[in-house]
C-alpha cells in the first residue's frame, strides 16, 4: 500500500500540470520574487476511496472549480486501473490563497487570475 499521505503529493503534482498547461511555471506562481507575491496552499482535504498499490497506474484529473478575489480552490480526481476501467482511488481538494511579501493578503496577481479562469 502506499503512504496515505503520497496522494496530497500527487495532488501537488497536478496543479504543478495544471498551471504548466496554462503557462506559467509552478515556481512563479507559488514564489513568484519578481512580483512579490506567493500563492501558498492554506487547506487540503481529500477523501480516500480505494487502496493505492505500489506499482498500480494511476490517473489524476486535475480542474478550477473556483477563482476568487485572492485565490482559487483545485479538486481532483485519482483513478487507478483495474482490469482496465478506473476505479476511484481518492479525491480531494487544496485552497490557495495570494499573499505579498509580508504575508499580507492581496488579490490575486492578473496574469495568474487569467490563467486559472481560462477554459
Amino acid at each position: 500500500m502506499a503512504y496515505f499521505a503520497s496522494v496530497l503529493d500527487y495532488f501537488k503534482r497536478g496543479m504543478d500540470e495544471f498551471l504548466r498547461s496554462r503557462g506559467i511555471s509552478p515556481d512563479r506562481a507559488y514564489r513568484n520574487r519578481e512580483r512579490n507575491y506567493g500563492f501558498p496552499v492554506v487547506a487540503a482535504r481529500c477523501r480516500y476511496r480505494s487502496p493505492v498499490r505500489f506499482d498500480d497506474l494511476l490517473a489524476l484529473r486535475t480542474r478550477v472549480v473556483r477563482v476568487e478575489r485572492n485565490g482559487a480552490v483545485f479538486v481532483f480526481s485519482l483513478f487507478r486501473t483495474e482490469a482496465g476501467k478506473d476505479m476511484p482511488a481518492a479525491e480531494g481538494s487544496v485552497s490557495c490563497r495570494s499573499i505579498d511579501a509580508a504575508w499580507k493578503p492581496i488579490a490575486l496577481p492578473a496574469e495568474l487570475a487569467g490563467a486559472l479562469s481560462r477554459r
